[in-house]
């Protein structure tokens, strides 16, 4: 059984880099995740690991489900974990022709993305069991997690049944930046769809007999003045749509907004806010506002004197890193798995300008990531 301070030798860099640039190459937007999925099950089953994929795609249209796997640990003395990364990508728009440059990894097609969010977490995980298994390195008992549909509403974790996932205490890699910052604080997150109902009329001929559903909303918009209300809570008007014709009174219009906080109370404040303010506009010019509130997902809070947070520090320190702990604004995966009595942290996986047409990924830190998760699978705690 091998055991070494130092994992980061064991790593075979040029196979890493390789495997990177064959997962990008593989275009996996939400909801079309079937072939990447099908690349990883493939590999896992090589080396060994028992794999399932759920049926979670039914329900929100994905040609695939989530994967998940299963490696027994060859050491009792190493707490269970998990380890996971989102396979989709936002939309693509053109083609992935990933290439390297002076250290780095880039899209050779500027006008989409690169997709290394989150393939740059699957590759790291891949090698690293790549490396356990050829070296019999000692572990504990490790789950494997790769979700569809992260980037729509994290919905492949939502239909994910976590009771197939026995340990408690888990990683994901899907934050941007150097190796070293863990997102141990995550918003609660609530989607609004506002429609306002007013009253249609010819514009040109009789515009009184009418209600402008579009200027109620704009009345209502400016009011709220949306953006960052406080270091905790923000919000949003993301999509409007409005009108039927140049010369008709516009009878209704739909507005899609978002508000997140840190703080649930801070949440609830905001989004009362945003229901009166909509429904006090609505009234004053006679049109009707219906209000549909959803919860996307929970915040978190993972304190430092927590299992998974001493792990992931001292597999950090093991590097030479000192950890660098903030909170976040946005939500993955881990929301759910936080919510369903999981505790779990999101780590920073070396990507950089995600969802942009100048994405890339440094290729040293593909390297240190793959040794960060060596350590996470070998801490004592």
């Amino acid at each position: 059984m091998y055991i070494q301070s130092n994992l980061k030798l064991l790593i075979n860099r040029e196979r890493l880099i390789e495997r990177f640039l064959e997962i990008l190459s593989i275009k996996s937007p939400s909801k079309n995740e079937k072939q990447i999925i099908e690349y990883i099950n493939g590999h896992l089953k090589s080396l060994g690991i028992n794999t399932e994929i759920d049926d979670s795609g039914k329900n929100f249209g994905s040609n695939s489900g989530n994967l998940t796997g299963f490696l027994p640990g060859k050491s009792k003395e190493i707490l269970p974990i998990f380890l996971g990364a989102h396979v989709d990508t936002v939309f693509v728009n053109g083609e992935i022709i990933p290439a390297v440059k002076d250290g780095i990894v880039t899209n050779q097609d500027k006008n989409t993305i690169l997709g290394g969010d989150d393939k740059v977490a699957v590759a790291a995980i891949l090698e690293a069991l790549d490396v356990i298994k050829e070296n019999n390195i000692a572990t504990g008992d490790i789950d494997l997690i790769f979700t569809i549909a992260e980037e729509i509403a994290v919905l492949g974790a939502r239909y994910l049944d976590l009771g197939k996932i026995k340990s408690v205490y888990g990683f994901f890699f899907d934050g941007e930046g150097d190796i070293g910052t863990i997102f141990n604080e995550a918003p609660y997150h609530n989607n609004f769809e506002i429609t306002i109902t007013g009253k249609a009329a010819h514009s040109g001929i009789e515009p009184e007999k009418g209600i402008n559903s579009i200027k109620t909303a704009a009345d209502a918009i400016a009011e709220l003045k949306p953006g960052r209300v406080d270091s905790q809570t923000t919000y949003n008007i993301g999509i409007i749509n409005g009108g039927t014709a140049m010369n008709i009174v516009p009878e209704n219009t739909k507005i899609i907004a978002e508000a997140r906080s840190l703080k649930l109370e801070k949440l609830e404040s905001i989004t009362e806010f945003i229901r009166k303010t909509f429904e006090k506009n609505a009234k004053k010019s006679g049109a009707r506002a219906d209000i549909k509130i959803d919860r996307e997902y929970d915040g978190f809070k993972i304190k430092e004197d927590e299992i998974s947070m001493q792990i992931a520090m001292q597999a950090l320190r093991k590097m030479g890193i000192e950890p660098r702990v903030v909170s976040t604004g946005g939500g993955s995966d881990i929301n759910i798995f936080n919510a369903k009595g999981k505790r779990a942290l999101n780590l920073s996986s070396g990507m950089e300008n995600v969802h942009t047409n100048e994405e890339y990924v440094k290729v040293e830190q593909l390297f240190n990531l793959a040794e960060l998760i060596l350590n996470i699978c070998s801490v004592r705690i």
